[in-house]
């Protein structure tokens, strides 16, 4: 009997436990959207490279998201081009917006690649994608993310507007 009690008392830990968790997973009626704002070059070395990246992170539920950190790559006419995280936290209230300062790393490796794709490509779109997954503080989950576009000239026949963008939470 007294096997039996501490079986039931285990069990019941375990079950207060998990959903105490659980409440950490709440779900969201809609993902947050990430887009990209803009790119510089920081710092330039022989084998990397290191840019600033200005990311928007849109809040389209009415609850607040509390980001502990992202993890993020971005590619560039179908390449892998840099990579970067970042743990500076921040809150985006619900149904607002936050920008975000990140770095991201190049290796020598993807710049001329990058390079050598832009001169097969003259006179085409550069074509980007921006993917990752952003941590919730306290979520035992993180959110992906991806955002596409392509900047440069349209084809013919349409006008250019300007960037164009494509961002999907998946």
């Amino acid at each position: 009997m007294m096997r039996y009690a501490s079986l039931l008392l285990s069990l019941t830990v375990i079950l207060s436990l998990l959903m105490t968790g659980c409440a950490g997973l709440e779900k969201r009626e809609e993902a947050p959207r990430v887009n990209l704002v803009s790119l510089r070059v920081l710092d330039v070395q022989f084998f990397e490279q290191r840019y600033g990246l200005t990311l928007r992170v849109i809040n389209p539920d009415r609850r607040e998201i509390s980001i502990e950190g992202i993890s993020f790559e971005v590619e560039l006419n179908g390449q892998a081009f840099a990579y970067g995280v970042s743990g500076d936290p921040v809150v985006i209230p619900g149904f607002g917006e936050q920008t975000l300062e990140v770095e991201v790393i190049s290796t020598l490796f993807n710049v001329v690649e990058q390079l050598h794709n832009l001169e097969q490509r003259s006179g085409q779109p550069l074509e980007y994608r921006i993917h990752g997954r952003i941590s919730v503080t306290g979520g035992l989950m993180s959110i992906p993310f991806e955002q596409q576009g392509s900047i440069g000239p349209a084809p013919s026949g349409q006008s250019s507007a300007g960037p164009s963008t494509n961002s999907r939470t998946r």
